[in-house]
């Protein structure tokens, strides 16, 4: 497959996928939930739902660009469509790969000012859900407006 062909729903898509059968998967335990604490305040959320949460999330953002772009036949900003796409896909690698590295290196620390792996992860998250809301969201309901508004442009045919 030609990575050109690639479309930016269809990434959205297949991360949709990713963290559907991962959740699925790493939520075979009904009782496992992921727990944010915030300075005296814990979050604690079902695994179950934080992976349809995400699915959800991430499928109904292709299915804006898959609206915009093939439904209405209208042009996106290229350049605001790469700032959300790798905010929001890279955080979904960054995440994984602070997962396993946290079950990998940050079980057992040496030395006790070393972070484990759930402040590791809670730092993580709070830092992609911050930049996910005030700085990739904005972005793609800004790219999707221009979109919608934007009037088409028509190439004029020179006739030799």
């Amino acid at each position: 497959m030609n990575i050109e062909k690639i479309k930016v729903y269809d990434l959205f898509w297949i991360t949709a996928i990713l963290i559907l059968i991962i959740g699925f998967i790493l939520s075979t335990d009904p009782e496992s939930t992921l727990d944010i604490n915030i300075h005296a305040t814990y979050f604690v959320i079902a695994n179950y739902h934080l992976t349809i949460l995400l699915f959800t999330s991430y499928f109904l953002m292709g299915l804006g660009y898959w609206l915009v772009q093939k439904l209405l036949k209208k042009q996106l900003v290229k350049p605001l469509t790469i700032i959300h796409s790798v905010i929001l896909l890279g955080s979904f690698i960054i995440y994984w790969i602070a997962f396993f590295y946290g079950k990998l290196f940050l079980q057992n620390p040496e030395f006790p000012l070393f972070f484990d792996s759930r402040q590791l992860m809670n730092i993580i998250l709070v830092d992609e859900v911050l930049l996910i809301m005030f700085v990739a969201t904005p972005i793609y309901i800004i790219n999707l407006l221009i979109g919608l508004f934007r009037k088409k442009k028509h190439l004029m045919r020179q006739n030799p």
